[in-house]
C-alpha cells in the first residue's frame, strides 16, 4: 500500500512559517533640480564634477591637469590617499605647496580626517580659491570625505549629503562598512549641532517682572522683596482667634 503524497502540503506548510525576506526601503533623491542633478555619461568618470562651486570631486588623473587646476583656480589639491603612496607621490610635487595629502590606512582613521579636510577646504575657500578632492578613482575615499563635508556644512543627514554627492558625480562607490563609519559621523554631527544650537522649547521660568505683572491675583508686590501678600489687619485676626506671632 502506497503512502499517501504530503509533500506539497508540508512544502506549503514551510512556506507559510518562513520569515519575509528583509526590505530595503530607498527614499526618492531629494535632489531633481537640473542645476543639481547633472548631465552623465560613462567618460565622465575619468573628469572631476563640481560638487560646490568651491570643491571639486574627481580621479587622481585629474590632479596632473595643470590646465584645469588652472582654469579652476584650484589652490589645493588634496590627495585621500594611504601614507605609503602619498610617499611616493608627493615627491612629484616637492616644489608645490598647494598639494597636499590626508594619509589614512583604514575607514577609522579616515573618519578621523573629516575636520581636518573640512578645515582645509574652507581655508582654501576663504583665500578665494577652490579645491580639488581626490582619491584613485574618486569614487570611494575621496567621495567619502565629500560626503562628510557636505553633512557638516549644510547639517544633513546622511542620505541627503549622499545624493548630494552622487547627484554631481553618479559613479560615487560607497560600501556597507563605509557607510557604517559615515552613519558614525553623521551621529558626531548631529551632537555637536544639538550643542551649538539654542533650544527650541519655551522658556519656562519665569522673570521677576512676569510675577510683578501677574501681582494683582494675589496682591501687591513691590521691588523691594517683601512677601506678595495683602496687609492685614491685626484686629482682625485677634477677632478670629488667630495667634500673632511678634
Amino acid at each position: 500500500m502506497l503512502a499517501p503524497d504530503v509533500s506539497h502540503g508540508i512544502a506549503a506548510l514551510d512556506r507559510s512559517r518562513a520569515p519575509a525576506l528583509p526590505r530595503t526601503l530607498v527614499p526618492p533623491c531629494f535632489f531633481t533640480d537640473p542645476s543639481v542633478v547633472q548631465e552623465w555619461r560613462y567618460e565622465s568618470r575619468r573628469l572631476a564634477q563640481q560638487v560646490y562651486p568651491h570643491l571639486w570631486l574627481g580621479p587622481r588623473s585629474v590632479a596632473k591637469d595643470e590646465k584645469f587646476l588652472r582654469d579652476n583656480n584650484v589652490k589645493l589639491v588634496l590627495a585621500v590617499t594611504t601614507p605609503q603612496a602619498w610617499q611616493i607621490m608627493k615627491s612629484g610635487y616637492a616644489d608645490k605647496s598647494e598639494y597636499q595629502g590626508l594619509t589614512v590606512s583604514n575607514y577609522i582613521e579616515l573618519v578621523k580626517s573629516f575636520p581636518r579636510a573640512k578645515q582645509l577646504i574652507d581655508e582654501t575657500k576663504n583665500n578665494g580659491g577652490s579645491t580639488l578632492l581626490y582619491c584613485e578613482t574618486g569614487n570611494e575615499k575621496s567621495a567619502a570625505v565629500a560626503v562628510a563635508y557636505v553633512m557638516e556644512s549644510n547639517g544633513w543627514d546622511l542620505i541627503r549629503s549622499i545624493q548630494f554627492v552622487q547627484a554631481r558625480r553618479f559613479c560615487v562607490a560607497l560600501d556597507d562598512n563605509l557607510k557604517f563609519q559615515l552613519r558614525s559621523y553623521e551621529t558626531l554631527c548631529q551632537a555637536h549641532q544639538a550643542v551649538l544650537t539654542p533650544s527650541k522649547r519655551p522658556d519656562l521660568r519665569r522673570t521677576l517682572d512676569d510675577l510683578y505683572e501677574d501681582s494683582h491675583e494675589i496682591g501687591e508686590v513691590d521691588r523691594e522683596g517683601r512677601a506678595p501678600f495683602d496687609d492685614i489687619d491685626d484686629n482682625s485676626l485677634e477677632e478670629n482667634g488667630d495667634v500673632i506671632m511678634e
